[in-house]
């Protein structure tokens, strides 16, 4: 998709879910790069479903994952448990792919068998971001954090992502500013309130360059 117009930040964000949302509370959480994924670890009987997340933890956004992971969806014994993991697996892998609608339906599967599952939430809301269904994505992630996600401070991060191109600038420093108060001297987070500080002192320049020309 064309990413012209949107914040400099937009795929540093996404790929924070993308890499790290997946995996809670089943296995360690990457940072968000697409080079560092982490995803949970499927333990059954059926091997399609160990090498689907073998695959999935390995970064491997091939079709060949995509179609383990399928066909371990189809193992006639398969748990709801089991499901929910597949289906938030093959969901991000999806999404590393950018095939967001196709990651959605995975997503809103597992809410359909776990309404309260909070990291298919915030994936959920990752995808949305990436569509650019800003709205969608603020509910999903304010969803998300009512429900105890892990790793908070990159739903906020995303959350301020969505509102900030919906224009909600001040909803948007409220939720980087958190975000930082969640993880003192993250990163990203640090980068935009520089960012909005500097901007401010710039237009602040500008009126006062303006009121003295005058």
């Amino acid at each position: 998709m064309s990413r012209a117009w949107l914040p400099r930040r937009f795929s540093t964000a996404i790929l924070a879910f993308a890499a790290a949302a997946a995996a809670a509370p089943f296995a360690d959480l990457a940072m968000a790069q697409r080079s560092d994924p982490s995803a949970v670890t499927v333990v059954g009987r059926d091997p399609n479903a160990r090498r689907c997340s073998d695959q999935v933890m390995r970064g491997d956004t091939s079709d060949a994952t995509i179609d383990r992971c399928t066909e371990a969806l189809g193992y006639r014994h398969l748990t709801q448990a089991a499901e929910v993991l597949l289906r938030i697996n093959r969901g991000v892998t999806y999404m590393r792919r950018q095939e967001n609608e196709q990651a959605l339906q995975d997503f809103d599967a597992v809410l359909r068998i776990q309404p309260r599952h909070a990291e298919a939430q915030v994936n959920r809301g990752a995808a949305l971001l990436q569509l650019r269904r800003y709205g969608p994505a603020i509910a999903a992630f304010t969803e998300a954090l009512g429900l105890d996600v892990q790793e908070p401070y990159k739903a906020y991060f995303n959350r301020g992502v969505a509102r900030e191109a919906l224009g909600d600038y001040r909803g948007a420093y409220e939720d980087y500013n958190t975000a930082l108060e969640i993880y003192p001297d993250w990163g990203p987070a640090n980068a935009e309130l520089q960012r909005f500080a500097r901007q401010r002192r710039e237009n602040l320049q500008a009126r006062q360059t303006g009121t003295s020309s005058q």
